[in-house]
C-alpha cells in the first residue's frame, strides 16, 4: 500500500493503517510487526516516517518495541477499539490547577515497562518519579505518579513540584520548552497497593486509570502521568457539538 502524498502527513497515515490493521486481527495479541525495513517497503516511506508511526501507537498503549529484536502488539489489546477526541491543552490544565496537590516524594527509579515506552527509554535507563496526591476541598480525589527523562526530571526540585501550577507549565517554565500536545487514555483498573491509602479504598476498589504523555514541539516525549481517580469524585465527561450547516 502506497500512502498518498497530499495533507495528511505520512506518519499519520501510517499509524492509522497500522492501527486498523491491528484492530482488524491481521496483527494478533502478541504478534510481531513486519520489521521497519519491511514498513519502509510496503508504504513507500522513510525510516524516519515508520519510526515516527511506531512511536505514536507506543505511546498509545497498542505495541511495544524490544530492543533489538522489533515491535510487537501488546498483549491483550488487539481487540481493544479506541475513539481518538481533540480538544484543548490549556483548557485541560486549566481545570487541572483547580486540585490541591500534595507532595509524596520524588526520586530517581527504574520506571515500569509503561513509563519506559511512553518516555522512549532505553532498557534500564533511569526516569525521575514524582508522586503526588490530589485533593479537593479536603476530600481525596487522586493519585500520580509522574516521570520525566532524566534530560527533564534533573532540573526539578521539591520546591517547584510545590508550586501551585501544573508541573508541565512548571517545566516549559525552567527548560524553556514548548508543549506542542498530549495524548490521553483512559481504562478501568484497580486501585492497588499504593494509591488505596492516599484514595482512602481498600486496594481491590474500582478507580478510573489514566495515563498521559506530553510532547513537546520537537515530537520528545517530556512528561508521562499515570493517575488513579476515585470513582465517586472524578467524572469523564464529553460535549459533542453538531458542525455548522451552511445555506
Amino acid at each position: 500500500m502506497k500512502l498518498d502524498p497530499g495533507p495528511i502527513p505520512l506518519y499519520h497515515q501510517l499509524e492509522n493503517d497500522l492501527r486498523d490493521r491491528i484492530h482488524g486481527g491481521e496483527f494478533a495479541s502478541g504478534a510481531a510487526l513486519p520489521t521497519e525495513e519491511r514498513l519502509c517497503s510496503d508504504y513507500g516511506v522513510s525510516r524516519i516516517t515508520v519510526r515516527r508511526a511506531l512511536d505514536a501507537l507506543i505511546s498509545q498503549g497498542l505495541i511495544t518495541r524490544r530492543r533489538g529484536v522489533g515491535s510487537f502488539v501488546r498483549a491483550g489489546d488487539a481487540g481493544v477499539r479506541s475513539v481518538r477526541l481533540v480538544g484543548s491543552l490549556d483548557e485541560f490544565l486549566r481545570s487541572a490547577g483547580a486540585l490541591e496537590s500534595v507532595f509524596l516524594s520524588l526520586d530517581r527509579v527504574i520506571p515500569p515497562a509503561a513509563a519506559a515506552e511512553a518516555l522512549r527509554l532505553d532498557d534500564g535507563e533511569e526516569a525521575v518519579r514524582v508522586e503526588l496526591a490530589s485533593r479537593l476541598e479536603g476530600q481525596p480525589v487522586a493519585y500520580l505518579e509522574i516521570f520525566f527523562p532524566r534530560w527533564v526530571g534533573a532540573a526539578i526540585t521539591r520546591a517547584d513540584i510545590e508550586e501551585r501550577i501544573p508541573t508541565i507549565r512548571m517545566i516549559e517554565r525552567k527548560l524553556n520548552l514548548r508543549i506542542a500536545r498530549a495524548e490521553q487514555f483512559i481504562d478501568a483498573d484497580f486501585a492497588g497497593e499504593k494509591a488505596a491509602p492516599h484514595l482512602l479504598l481498600k486496594p481491590t476498589d474500582p478507580v478510573l486509570r489514566v495515563a498521559r504523555i506530553y510532547y513537546a514541539a520537537d515530537e520528545r516525549p517530556v512528561e508521562a502521568v499515570f493517575v488513579r481517580y476515585h470513582p465517586q469524585r472524578y467524572r469523564y465527561a464529553i460535549e459533542f457539538q453538531a458542525g455548522k450547516t451552511h445555506g
